[in-house]
């Protein structure tokens, strides 16, 4: 028999509200199996969303916080390793700054998605790991910094956009009014042509895969490492706002979320709503599939595995 070989993927992911390492071994059978996932909880979004850059002391803390990444990693040069920012690190006006620091420091070479690109590859990871090839569909991916927003008909991308209104943005928003005003209004830009209803929307991020287990508690079902959940939306969306009403000391002492996940989660709430209500889909799915999966899948393709067959060790939800 030929012997099987695997190669080690691994992303360094670069978010709003925290870095995410997340690692993989892609095997010669076509299996790619999850192996490793962390994160440190480093807002660079309230720095960079406050005052247009990242400051001196969140420079230090990134730098540590990859490095820390990079020591449980432990790469070799045979690895697969790959840094990418995303919306805090794309606006940032000192960008050119930090990329030659973590090119000098930790010898890593920083790319920054655009929106677009962003939007791209959690759309082409989605569509990987759900079917979505019928009718329409629309896929929302909520960050700390940004939404990223695609409207598929039978597969196929119709509209595609990346709006400014990541939780954090709602966190230090000066009118909350005016914030939801204008979202609800770039929302209902994006309905799709036609009469057609939407047959499904689909969530990522890490407040859906909250969601997605609340939802799964509330309703006795099981919340799927990266498949997720699927409920119809009549049903989620009289849960949701139940779970709204409960509100953050529920949240924290029956739930035991995080003070930092508490923080953006009354928005993510907020968000979903409005995207069920403008939709107004006959499917809520709350996807376990995030960004940091979508980028291996697609170092996959790039070593030429086009759809690998999904295996999660134990190690990567502990």
């Amino acid at each position: 028999m030929p012997r099987l070989i695997q190669v080690r993927l691994a992303v360094l992911e670069v978010g709003s509200n925290a870095i995410r390492l997340a690692s993989a071994v892609l095997h010669s059978s076509g299996t790619l199996k999850l192996i490793l996932r962390q994160h440190v909880p480093l807002r660079l979004g309230e720095t960079v969303f406050q005052s247009g850059g990242v400051t001196e002391a969140a420079q230090q803390a990134l730098v540590a916080a990859l490095a820390h990444l990079l020591k449980q990693l432990n790469p070799t040069p045979e690895d697969h390793l790959q840094l990418c920012a995303t919306s805090a690190l794309r606006d940032a006006k000192n960008l050119p700054e930090i990329r030659a620091r973590l090119q000098h420091e930790l010898r890593l070479e920083l790319v920054v998605l655009s929106g677009a690109e962003e939007a791209a590859r959690i759309r082409e990871g989605l569509l990987q790991v759900h079917t979505l090839d019928s009718g329409v569909v629309v896929l929302g991916d909520l960050g700390g910094g940004s939404l990223e927003l695609s409207v598929l008909q039978e597969g196929k991308v119709q509209r595609q956009v990346s709006l400014d209104f990541g939780t954090l943005r709602w966190k230090r928003a000066a009118s909350i009014t005016e914030l939801d005003a204008s979202f609800r209004k770039a929302v209902s830009a994006l309905q799709p042509t036609g009469t057609a209803s939407v047959r499904k929307l689909v969530l990522s991020g890490g407040n859906a895969k909250w969601l997605g287990r609340l939802l799964a508690e509330e309703t006795e079902r099981e919340f799927l490492p990266i498949s997720g959940l699927e409920i119809p939306w009549v049903k989620a969306q009289s849960q949701l706002q139940q779970i709204a009403a409960m509100g953050r000391q529920t949240w924290q002492m029956q739930w035991r979320m995080r003070p930092q996940q508490i923080e953006t989660f009354g928005a993510a709430l907020r968000m979903f709503s409005v995207l069920g209500g403008s939709f107004q889909p006959e499917h809520l799915r709350l996807s376990g599939l995030a960004l940091k999966e979508a980028l291996l899948l697609q170092s996959t393709q790039n070593l030429g595995t086009l759809k690998p067959t999904i295996r999660i060790a134990s190690s990567y939800y502990p």
